[in-house]
């Protein structure tokens, strides 16, 4: 493997779960030490009821196409055993959700080109279709995603449904990790999104000029800069598979002791 930039790194890697786990198993084939510290978590909706009659609807075909924004709206298809009927469509924001789809055991049928984007995704599935020729869609998101998508959508004329599926909540640091990102001993800072930010900044602080603090894409960027941190390395591909990459190419190789 080429690279090298990410060996004997400490990289705080701000999710669990199956994400967390991927991402982990990535950094230690780069060298790297991760730590991993989920900092958000996925909750259930405040209503469940509107959330499992859009899961029913979905599985007996009332929506032609299914929308997800985000890996976590796939978890939570999973999780709840929504079957997607051959007749709906998927389109997903981008490689890293499309992924998550295709792993679930399900078809994508859109990615946008570029970089990952929600008002990306909207513009480009709008842009080769009409009203008329397209059934009923849901979108799938949490609670603190924008309505970019099936607002987009809306103002166009299509025939949409939002479902929350979960709400996203902080997940408190266990103290010693905190107490490491606090005096630097972990050197990387995985950003991932605004809610990671908010929860890093509320629990940590600012954190030291020697953690290299790396953002997912331009969007985080901005948010991370609002929130206070200074940001070394943004994505080019909004995925957090290049993020790794090219931390790993692109850092200055430790020198070994």
């Amino acid at each position: 493997m080429t690279g090298g930039g990410l060996r004997g790194a400490h990289v705080l890697v701000p999710r669990g779960g199956g994400w967390g786990d991927r991402v982990a198993a990535d950094l230690r084939a780069r060298g790297a030490q991760p730590v991993v510290a989920p900092l958000i978590s996925s909750a259930p909706p405040r209503d469940t009821a509107a959330r499992d009659r859009a899961f029913a609807a979905l599985s007996d075909g009332t929506y032609a196409w299914l929308f997800v924004t985000s890996a976590a709206s796939v978890d939570q298809l999973r999780q709840h055993g929504v079957r997607i009927p051959e007749t709906t469509r998927i389109a997903a924001v981008g490689r890293a959700t499309a992924r998550a789809v295709a792993e679930a055991g399900w078809e994508v049928d859109f990615v946008p080109a570029g970089p990952s984007s929600a008002a990306a995704l909207a513009a480009q599935w709008c842009a080769d279709r009409t009203p008329a020729s397209t059934g009923r869609s849901l979108v799938v998101r949490s609670d603190l995603a924008q309505a970019v998508v099936s607002d987009e959508l809306e103002v166009r004329g299509f025939a949409v449904d939002v479902c929350i599926a979960y709400r996203t909540v902080g997940v408190d640091l266990e103290p010693e990790v905190a107490g490491g990102l606090r005096s630097g001993a972990i050197d990387v800072v995985l950003l991932t999104s605004l809610s990671v930010g908010r929860e890093l900044r509320r629990q940590v602080g600012r954190l030291p000029a020697s953690t290299l603090v790396a953002s997912i894409g331009p969007g985080t960027t901005r948010d991370a800069a609002v929130l206070g941190f200074t940001v070394a390395h943004t994505a080019q591909t909004q995925s957090i598979d290049a993020l790794i990459a090219e931390l790993d190419a692109h850092l200055p190789v430790k020198e070994s002791s």
